[in-house]
């Protein structure tokens, strides 16, 4: 294989760092063999490289679809986000930090009110004051049997919130991989 399809690879896996190796090392190969056969087919190196397009934009598309397969939250997955974040361009700088951050302050928020309505609860029943945990609005304190639905029906809606808004994450990273150069044309 030409010297430059082997810079265009190198330049791919750099910016593909944050997948995980093996899906990486798959990727790679998929992009060579696809050389290999448009090398067959006549095609020379430079012809090969305008139909791939620019590494940094192939690399951002198998990124965003690794990331949009991938189900559930782990740490590799918003690794790979944060990476594709870095390929993203305008669009994905302005926009994907704001609904990234909400949407993770939103899950955690509802995880702590139902924390609390049940630890406040929990109290109650141990006999335990817990006056630093609950709900007060003006001059109204809600009571203990108040605040235990109050922080489940609060929980839920900002764990929901949380919920959307990385859906919406995930629709913004499809959108923004569709727009790449497929390989097979």
């Amino acid at each position: 294989m030409e010297q430059t399809l082997e810079k265009y690879l190198e330049q791919i896996e750099k910016y593909l760092r944050p997948m995980a190796v093996s899906e990486r090392i798959d990727v790679i190969r998929e992009i060579k063999s696809e050389m290999q056969e448009l090398q067959n087919s006549g095609l020379s190196a430079q012809e090969i490289l305008e139909r791939l397009g620019a590494p940094k934009a192939l690399a951002r598309a198998y990124l965003g679809e690794s990331i949009v397969g991938q189900r559930g939250f782990r740490w590799r997955r918003l690794g790979a986000l944060l990476g594709f974040y870095s390929l993203a361009g305008a669009v994905g700088l302005m926009i994907l930090p704001i609904t990234v951050i909400i949407s993770a302050g939103f899950v955690v928020s509802g995880v702590l009110c139902l924390l609390a309505g049940m630890v406040k609860f929990g109290g109650f029943v141990l006999g335990v004051e817990i006056p630093w945990i609950g709900v007060q609005i003006g001059s109204y304190t809600a009571s203990v049997f108040e605040f235990l639905p109050i922080s489940i029906v609060t929980g839920v809606l900002l764990f929901g919130a949380g919920k959307l808004l990385w859906d919406l994450t995930l629709a913004i990273v499809r959108w923004l991989s569709r727009s790449r150069a497929k390989i097979r044309a």
